[in-house]
């Protein structure tokens, strides 16, 4: 499958990246847009795929901090051909952000630890 994103990219002159998580966070950008002004997407859905944004955008500014994240998603985005790999993105993506998510998630599934037996006098 991976060699068939690489033929379709090079067919469409998509720059495919090198890096995975630059495809991600561009990928979850455009669904960000894409979901702003649609009615039809709740406002928890909505909140998730800017929850997944600002994981891509974490990860890579915390790897790559004097990356040009804007410039590299601007130029990937922008190029031709470019919305014929974005449901793929889309779908390499998500395991990722779901595992993170749920990750995240139990934090909260932990019981509390015993509070200490108060002392006697």
């Amino acid at each position: 499958m991976f060699s068939f994103l690489l033929a379709a990219a090079a067919a469409n002159q998509v720059p495919f990246s090198k890096d995975r998580d630059v495809r991600c966070l561009a990928a979850y950008l455009v669904a960000a847009g894409e979901a702003q002004d649609d009615a039809s997407v709740s406002a928890e859905d909505k909140a998730g795929i800017q929850s997944i944004v600002m994981y891509f955008l974490g990860k890579l500014s915390a790897r790559r901090p004097d990356a040009d994240l804007r410039g590299e998603v601007m130029t990937l985005v922008g190029s031709p051909g470019y919305s014929a790999l974005l449901t793929a993105d889309i779908q390499n993506c998500s395991a990722e952000a779901e595992e993170r998510g749920k990750y995240l998630s139990s934090f909260g599934d932990t019981p509390d630890p015993a509070k200490p037996a108060a002392a006697k006098p």
